[in-house]
């Protein structure tokens, strides 16, 4: 048997440090055909899954979009996890561009062997107000960015914790009240982003909600 070429090396290693990573054997807990396009739900704490990214072999052309404020800080909830995952890149990145408007959004380098890119959607105003219809302008748009950069896939993780009312004093009604809401409007935004990605996958990385968008995504569709 020959010795591997350079192009096997790079696969394989790429493999084994996406393994490394993300949790191995955890597999969508909802699948969904809709209008063309497919979307996911996943189910993982903190840890992306592996095959939500592509592993071991198939390298999906995938970002991941979080909401920011104009100031485009990367400091909450999914926004934080996604600054995390590029070793801080992100944000560094992002800072030469702020401020940006609300309902715009930006596409940025993404974390290696994760995703390809990182979506900042400049959901919030300067006081960190929000309304549905602003949530799904700026996701469409950020889904737009992606597109013209030549990606396929949009990763959305869970944004409770970003637009929880009041982050000091969270309890759990107050958590799954506001996880329905966030659920909702994925819902919508996938919706209004239909012809622009061929994969959407919803990444539940708080376990304690899941139900909630396993519950609105069969009634959005109708399963």
């Amino acid at each position: 048997m020959g010795l591997l070429s350079e192009k096997d090396q790079f696969a394989i290693e790429s493999m084994r440090k996406q393994w490394k990573y993300a949790p191995l054997f955890i597999k969508p807990t909802l699948q969904i055909d809709r209008e063309g396009s497919k979307i996911y739900l996943w189910v993982s704490n903190r840890k992306p899954p592996a095959k939500m990214l592509g592993a071991p072999l198939l390298i999906r052309k995938q970002a991941m979009l979080v909401p920011v404020s104009p100031d485009l800080k990367m400091v909450f909830g999914s926004a934080k996890i996604a600054r995390d995952y590029t070793g801080g890149r992100a944000q560094m990145e992002a800072y030469k561009f702020a401020p940006l408007k609300q309902g715009d959004a930006i596409v940025l380098g993404g974390g290696k062997y994760r995703f390809r890119n990182t979506v900042l959607a400049v959901i919030f105003d300067d006081y960190k107000r929000t309304s549905p219809e602003m949530i799904i302008r700026a996701v469409r748009r950020g889904a737009e960015l992606a597109s013209q950069q030549g990606c396929s896939g949009l990763i959305l993780p869970d944004m409770t914790q970003n637009i929880i009312s009041h982050p000091n004093w969270i309890n759990t009604e107050l958590r799954r009240d506001t996880a329905r809401t966030a659920a909702i409007v994925t819902m919508q935004a996938i919706q209004s982003c239909r012809g622009l990605m061929n994969q959407f996958h919803i990444w539940c990385w708080d376990r304690t909600v899941a139900d909630i968008y396993q519950s609105e995504l069969q009634r959005f569709t109708g399963k």
